[in-house]
């Protein structure tokens, strides 16, 4: 990794509060008290904890030096200490009734982050172990600083721009900084107020923020136009490189205005801090991203399958039930058709007996009456009446006068040798033939009936009824 191009920049943040400035350094200065480092490095991986006593922890002397810091509370004394020479007090931001956002208010303190240049590094490949839900998934690099004593004397080099170019109370209002040996990157931490000495109140000091950071009516460009927070930082950082080139760094020329170009405001400091933090970690979270995809797309299909084997297994138990609740069904009917054909089968046993006398008297009925209503032939017929009416005549005489009987024996002679006999006659044949056929229509009707009885008892016996 010999051609690593060297870059020289720095990012900077703001804060109004000064309560936040403990909160800062308990991170920038964790080197100096074992909880700090122990809760640090639990949210952030890349510390090396064995190497957290490499950290230099540094305090404004006062003097314009810096001293060794063993607690970052001479670094907030040093903070309290200018903040009693302020000439006029700290004004505390307002909320804005239309926005319901925090407006205006004195900006007191800038955090500066810088890193060391990788072509200033040694790269120790595969340091970093990147863990997926518990289980290493592979490696990442880690950069640490080919000579510390270069290290350190590029940083004291990148301050002493900030002091004398950026920060507007210069070396002064510096209050602390700190150089981390110990994370994935080699970096420095400078922690500074907004304040410079204040020319209507002589040894007391005010607050420059618009001045060195935003847009002021007395800083101007070359052509006189009042400068944008923007453009002041386009110029910073230009004097940054041109600075550390002069000193005989080799780092890049050309301004990155992408990289450089940056400010922030108090809601963005936590960001910009994890930064380092966040590149470091940015092959981790996706490595442990692409295997959640993929355990993720694995326990999809496993889903799918199982729902799969759900529905059969539910098929199955549906099917089943089904066929169980049938048996249960042909049982029950089963059960209760053996008791009621017992029964059924006395009854109609019965019933066929009254049946079958019933046809055996209808069918003697019928015998009876056709011997009883036998047809005589035309001349038979005609002999009887002939012998009845003389019989009748016989006993008429002596009752009344021969004469008027004999008279009436021939007329009845005559009527039974007439034609109009004849017909009286046919009339009577066709009635008694008629009667004949109703009752031959009877006794089929009868024998029906004997037949079906009959082949009902067969069929009981065929099917074990």
């Amino acid at each position: 990794m010999g051609n690593e191009v060297g870059r020289a920049g720095f990012h900077v943040t703001h804060t109004k509060a000064v309560s936040e400035r403990g909160a800062i350094l308990d991170e920038m200065m964790r080197e100096l008290k074992d909880e700090s480092v122990e809760r640090w490095a639990q949210r952030n991986p890349s510390i090396v904890v064995e190497d957290e006593d490499s950290n230099i922890a540094l305090v404004n002397d006062g003097e314009g030096g810096f001293d060794i810091c063993t607690n970052p509370k001479q670094v907030l004394a040093y903070g309290n200490a200018r903040l009693a020479k302020l000439s006029s007090p700290i004004r505390d931001p307002k909320l804005d009734p239309v926005t319901g956002k925090l407006k205006g208010g004195t900006t007191t303190t800038s955090m500066f982050v810088m890193h060391l240049p990788k072509s200033l590094c040694k790269e120790v490949p595969d340091f970093y172990p990147v863990y997926d839900h518990g289980e290493e998934v592979g490696r990442r690099s880690r950069w640490v600083a080919r000579d510390r004593e270069e290290a350190k004397q590029y940083f004291d080099d990148i301050v002493e721009y900030l002091a004398t170019h950026v920060i507007p109370g210069g070396a002064d209002a510096v209050l602390g900084v700190d150089i981390q040996f110990s994370e994935s990157t080699p970096h420095i931490h400078v922690l500074a107020d907004t304040f410079a000495p204040d020319p209507k109140h002589p040894g007391q000091l005010r607050s420059e923020f618009s001045r060195a950071y935003g847009a002021h009516r007395d800083v101007r460009d070359d052509k006189g136009r009042q400068m944008s927070g923007q453009a002041k930082f386009r110029r910073y950082h230009a004097g940054l490189k041109e600075w550390m080139l002069d000193k005989g760094w080799e780092i890049e020329a050309d301004v990155d205005p992408l990289r450089h170009d940056k400010t922030a405001t108090k809601e963005m400091y936590g960001a910009m801090m994890d930064k380092e933090r966040a590149l470091a970690e940015q092959e981790q979270n996706l490595a442990v991203e692409r295997r959640e995809i993929d355990e993720s797309d694995k326990r999809l299909d496993d889903q799918w399958e199982n729902l799969d084997i759900a529905r059969a297994e539910l098929k199955q138990e549906r099917e089943q039930l089904q066929k169980d609740k049938q048996r249960a069904l042909e049982e029950a009917r089963t059960q209760g058709y053996a008791k009621g054909l017992a029964e059924g089968r006395a009854q109609a046993e019965e019933l066929r007996e009254q049946a079958r006398q019933q046809l055996d008297n209808a069918r003697a009925l019928v015998d009876a009456a056709a011997k009883q209503d036998e047809p005589l032939p035309l001349a038979q017929a005609r002999t009887a009446y002939t012998l009845a009416t003389e019989r009748f005549a016989a006993q008429l005489t002596g009752r009344i006068r021969s004469d008027i009987v004999r008279n009436a024996k021939d007329t009845v002679d005559r009527t039974a040798r007439s034609d109009g006999f004849t017909k009286v006659m046919e009339d009577v044949k066709r009635s008694h033939d008629q009667k004949v056929r109703q009752r031959q229509h009877l006794r089929q009707n009868i024998a029906a009936s004997v037949e079906q009885l009959n082949y009902a008892d067969r069929s009981r016996d065929d099917y074990g009824l």
